[in-house]
């Protein structure tokens, strides 16, 4: 696509994000988890955007369209967080770490039986919080967390009906089509696949995977700005230039037709 932005380009966005949140020199509040979670989960995004473009540069378009899923991973617990009751939500989020350290301390004793005790203790304070969540991997306490993230009705956004906005289209379409090439679904091995009375080579169809870099770049811009908008919204913060300048790149990497083969 003509005019179509670089890595090198995506990156330099993605350093002005990084210099405007290092900028505002924030030192989030002690007894309060909404800057610290929000902030936290920002910079995760940003660093993530710099190993997809990594994997662009150092062609494995499929494998950084794989790792995009990552960020709208990211901007659903971003907006679920910062849809409503901020505050205890973050919390929720930091205390699941409690169900975690449960995880792993079964886990150890399961598979590492020679091993004393005392290297997995937990204190009480620890096992009181993990009581609260009953999955290990779904701290919102509610069932297919990710759709449930995605498509719960925003408090500030409307659709062209004046409905609350549902991130709909992203848990349908870009999660889903992320998703093939995370998990080892045949749809996401197109490019590993011999040709017909070939013998086999290991990724002898490269070609197959190469719109996934554009593909991978467009995640980038188009979910570091959803994150910094619901992020910096719920924050009380101004929204960066640096954020319109890389959501104007948005357009021109916007998937083609036959991207998705169907």
């Amino acid at each position: 696509m003509s005019g179509q932005p670089t890595t090198k380009q995506i990156r330099a966005y993605v350093k002005k994000l990084e210099q405007y949140l290092d900028g505002l020199q924030i030192v989030p509040a002690t007894h309060c988890y909404r800057s610290s979670v929000l902030l936290a989960l920002l910079s995760k995004a940003l660093t993530v955007s710099r190993a997809v473009c990594v994997l662009v540069d150092r062609d494995f378009p499929a494998e950084a369209f794989g790792l995009s899923r990552t960020l709208i991973d990211l901007y659903f617990t971003v907006r679920f967080i910062s849809n409503k009751e901020t505050e205890q939500r973050a919390k929720a989020y930091v205390e699941h770490y409690a169900r975690i350290r449960k995880e792993w301390q079964e886990i150890i004793r399961k598979h590492y039986p020679q091993k004393p005790l005392s290297e997995s203790y937990l204190d009480a304070e620890v096992l009181e919080a993990a009581a609260a969540f009953k999955s290990k991997v779904n701290w919102t306490g509610q069932s297919g967390q990710s759709k449930a993230m995605a498509l719960e009705e925003d408090t500030v956004e409307t659709n062209e009906k004046g409905e609350p906005f549902k991130s709909e289209f992203d848990y349908d379409a870009i999660y889903f089509w992320t998703s093939q090439f995370v998990h080892g679904s045949v749809a996401g091995i197109a490019g590993h696949a011999s040709p017909p009375g070939e013998a086999f080579k290991v990724h002898a169809l490269p070609i197959v995977d190469k719109g996934r870099a554009r593909n991978s770049l467009f995640n980038i811009a188009v979910y570091l700005c959803k994150t910094f908008v619901c992020a910096l919204r719920a924050m009380n913060l101004e929204q960066p230039k640096a954020l319109q300048d890389l959501f104007n790149q948005i357009a021109k990497l916007a998937p083609e037709p036959g991207d998705v083969v169907i």
